[in-house]
């Protein structure tokens, strides 16, 4: 197995872990803090050692203080999850799906909750947003401005896939595949959509 499914896995495990929690208050204020650390680095907020770093394989730590690949992956994705989460009870609506929804498909279907004509530019722009960022913590800024959007809509994502891709966007040519890959899924959910309506 790979670094990337590897983070995907570890990702997929905490949020599994968070759904099932029996103690509901607690994990209210677990999602609050991960909240608290969007668009922040990791290690900036103390608070989020505990609930990123417990049982995280020590191959993605840092040994120098800058944060790892891995770090940055499952931080970004955790916190995002946790900001998409709010709102909805773990029990009854989860924000994380099993489905195969990566950013491209979630961002289609935004595109098509609208029922305004800009709706499919306006995501296209914020995917170009996404493509040309310089950094992990410009592309968690405009991360979060989706985000959000898929929660006013309550479309889910799968974040499992997210936490990969993260990680493979800071490969080598890495970055290229992922973007392409969310416009392939955005626009065969384009074609899909329109064949099902005809």
């Amino acid at each position: 197995m790979g670094k990337k499914d590897e983070v995907a896995q570890f990702v997929e495990r905490k949020i599994h872990f968070l759904q099932e929690g029996k103690d509901g208050g607690e994990n209210k204020a677990v999602l609050a803090n991960l909240r608290r650390g969007v668009g922040c680095e990791p290690g900036e907020l103390p608070q989020l050692f505990g609930i990123i770093l417990m049982d995280m394989p020590k191959k993605f730590m840092s040994e120098d203080g800058v944060p790892t690949k891995e770090e940055w992956s499952c931080y970004i994705a955790l916190t995002l999850y946790a900001l998409h989460q709010q709102g909805n009870e773990m029990g009854n609506r989860s924000m994380h799906t099993e489905e195969c929804i990566d950013l491209g498909t979630a961002m289609w279907e935004l595109a098509s909750s609208y029922e305004d004509s800009n709706a499919e530019q306006r995501m296209l722009q914020r995917m170009r947003m996404l493509s040309t960022s310089a950094d992990m913590k410009e592309l968690s800024y405009h991360l979060r401005g989706v985000v959000q959007l898929l929660k006013s809509k309550g479309i889910p994502l799968n974040y499992r896939i997210l936490a990969a891709d993260l990680y493979e966007l800071q490969c080598l040519d890495g970055k290229k595949h992922v973007h392409l890959r969310w416009g392939q899924s955005f626009f065969q959910s384009k074609t899909r959509s329109n064949a099902s309506s005809k």
